[in-house]
C-alpha cells in the first residue's frame, strides 16, 4: 500500500539521515534522525503523527470534553503558532474525512493502543463512519473503588484483574469481525462477537449494539451475560454502569450519526 511504502521510506531517510551526521550541529539545532525523533511526539509533529496519536479519552473512543479540547488545540495552534498545545490532544473519531480516505484506500478498521481504555477495549462501530475503531489498552484500569474502597473515578495504579483479548476472525482481509473476551475490572469474564465487516448478505451480523454511543453520553463496551457494560469519562476519569439490553436501546437510546 501506498501509505505505507511512504511511511517505510520516512523510515529508512531518518536513519540514513543519521548515519551520515549522527551529532548535533555546533548551533545544537539539528542532528541527523531528528524525523524519527519527532514522529513521536504531537507537538513536532503539529499534532499529526501516526506513532502516538490516539482516540483515547475517559476510557472511551470519544468524549464530548475531548472534542473541545481538540478545537480549542486548532484555534490556538493557528492563532499563536504554538505547537505545544497539541499535548494530550485525541483525535475525533468522528471525523468522516479520514474515514472515507481510508474507505477509499480498502481499510474499513484501525486498531490502536497507546492511551488507556478502561478495563475493556474501546469500539466505534462501523455505523458511524463506516470505518471501525478498536482502541485497546487496558494499564490503569485497576478499580479504586472496588480495590480499596475509595470514591474515586480516577484512573487505577495499575491494570488489576482487565484482561482483554482481542482477534480478528473471519474468511479474509474483506470479510472479519471483531471477537473480543477477557475479564473485566470486577472480576467478571465476557466473550463478544462485533457486525462483520465486509460484504456479504449470508453473515451472522453479531451484535450490533456494541461500539455504539447512548443519548446520555454512555458507550456499550461490552456484553455481560444479560446486560450491557457501559463506560463515560474524561481525561483521566471514567465510570461505569450496567444496564439491560431494553434500557440502552429502548430508554436511553443509541446515539444515531
Amino acid at each position: 500500500h501506498e501509505w505505507v511504502q511512504s511511511l517505510n521510506e520516512y523510515l529508512h531517510d531518518g536513519l540514513n539521515d543519521f548515519g551520515r551526521r549522527p551529532h548535533w550541529n555546533e548551533e545544537r539545532t539539528s542532528r541527523g534522525g531528528e524525523a524519527l525523533l519527532a514522529i513521536q511526539n504531537r507537538t513536532s509533529m503539529w499534532g499529526r503523527s501516526v506513532v502516538c496519536n490516539s482516540y483515547a479519552d475517559g476510557g472511551v473512543v470519544a468524549t464530548d470534553d475531548a472534542e473541545e479540547q481538540r478545537r480549542q488545540a486548532l484555534r490556538v495552534a493557528e492563532e499563536e503558532l504554538n505547537p505545544l498545545v497539541f499535548e494530550g490532544v485525541a483525535s475525533n473519531v468522528f471525523d468522516q474525512a479520514p474515514a472515507d480516505w481510508l474507505l477509499a484506500h480498502g481499510i474499513k478498521r484501525i486498531v490502536v493502543g497507546h492511551k488507556p481504555t478502561g478495563d475493556c477495549p474501546a469500539v466505534l462501530s462501523s455505523a458511524y463512519t463506516g470505518v471501525e475503531v478498536c482502541s485497546v489498552d487496558t494499564s490503569f484500569a485497576r478499580r479504586r473503588d472496588i480495590s480499596t474502597g475509595e470514591k474515586s473515578n480516577r484512573f487505577g495504579v495499575n491494570r488489576g484483574d482487565a484482561i482483554a483479548l482481542v482477534e480478528i476472525a473471519g474468511s479474509d482481509c474483506n470479510y472479519n469481525r471483531l471477537e473480543i473476551s477477557g475479564t473485566l475490572a470486577d472480576g467478571t469474564e465476557y466473550s463478544n462477537i462485533h457486525p462483520h465487516i465486509g460484504n456479504n448478505e449470508d453473515a451472522i451480523t453479531g451484535d450490533s449494539i456494541l461500539g455504539k454511543k447512548t443519548v446520555d453520553g454512555w458507550w456499550v463496551k461490552a456484553s455481560v451475560s444479560d446486560s450491557y457494560h457501559l463506560c463515560r469519562g474524561k481525561g483521566r476519569t471514567v465510570e461505569y454502569d450496567t444496564r439491560s439490553e431494553e434500557d440502552v436501546v429502548v430508554c436511553h437510546q443509541l446515539l444515531k450519526r
